[in-house]
């Protein structure tokens, strides 16, 4: 049983976040830990803070009463999945959520990719990629308005270079579901291409987690890698992309690149992020 972190800011894709949470600890037999990040202080004021705004009580039964509502709203019975609200003040919501996670003792973290108000800044551009890299926690980002499907199979692209590594972080969770691990590996025809598939295959056939397989593709040395991963994903068949983030990786070159380039990978499914050592 996993134990899942859901920040919320209350909008819409936040929301969406914590419907996925719901059916996806449903189906997994796992409880949420809903968290909400309240301002510490307000600087453009000089009226102290707990003069006007909620307190933390209130604040965690207003929370409550939302999901609640959420949940009922769309047939849901609350009741079908353990659930606690968290409430803490910051002013820097990543690290609201860092420490939620830690004091929960969470397994993974569930979030939308558009938030509003004190969440935005998690969501959206650069600072998507400045929480990633500074909360290194199991992330899974859900597209705002995908709806939780049961998870049968996972896309993976690996250069095959730490393969093992890699599988050591990802099978876990694949194991979880019972799921199919699919390895996309791009070749481009280079000098080292030939060994690391043949050790690549190797390696997988001698896994005890069977349910793995090693699609290799001829990449487009015109496209980056999300264009060519874009090219041969089936959303009908698969749940979730799973990408290992490592310091200097291409996840980051992604997440800070083109606006154009992160709408071509975050508008179909979630995205797991994991974090390798």
């Amino acid at each position: 049983m996993l134990k899942i972190l859901v920040p919320t800011d209350y909008s819409p894709a936040a929301k969406n976040a914590c419907l996925y949470a719901y059916h996806f600890a449903l189906y997994t037999n796992s409880s949420i830990a809903l968290y909400h990040a309240m301002p510490a202080s307000v600087p453009i004021s000089g009226i102290p803070f707990e003069n006007y705004y909620l307190d933390e009580f209130e604040e965690k039964n207003l929370l409550e009463d939302a999901y609640k509502s959420l949940l009922k709203k769309h047939h849901l019975d609350p009741d079908l999945v353990e659930c606690q609200s968290v409430i803490s003040k910051h002013n820097i919501v990543t690290q609201g959520i860092k420490e939620a996670y830690e004091t929960q003792q969470c397994d993974v973290v569930i979030m939308g990719t558009h938030g509003a108000s004190g969440l935005k800044a998690v969501f959206l551009g650069s600072n998507t990629a400045q929480f990633i890299s500074e909360v290194k926690v199991p992330i899974i980002i859900v597209p705002k308005d995908y709806k939780f499907k049961s998870i049968y199979h996972f896309i993976y692209s690996s250069d095959l270079k730490n393969l093992a590594e890699e599988l050591g972080i990802i099978v876990p969770f694949a194991n979880v579901f019972h799921a199919a691990l699919e390895i996309f590996y791009f070749d481009y025809a280079g000098p080292e291409s030939e060994k690391l598939i043949l050790d690549a295959q190797q390696f997988i056939f001698e896994q005890e987690y069977k349910n793995i397989k090693l699609n290799i593709k001829k990449g487009n040395i015109h496209l980056s890698i999300v264009e060519n991963l874009n090219k041969h994903i089936n959303p009908g068949n698969t749940q979730m992309l799973i990408m290992c983030r490592a310091e200097h990786s291409w996840l980051d070159k992604l997440l800070l690149g083109s606006n154009s380039q992160k709408m071509v990978l975050y508008a179909g499914l979630p995205i797991l992020v994991l974090h390798k050592s």
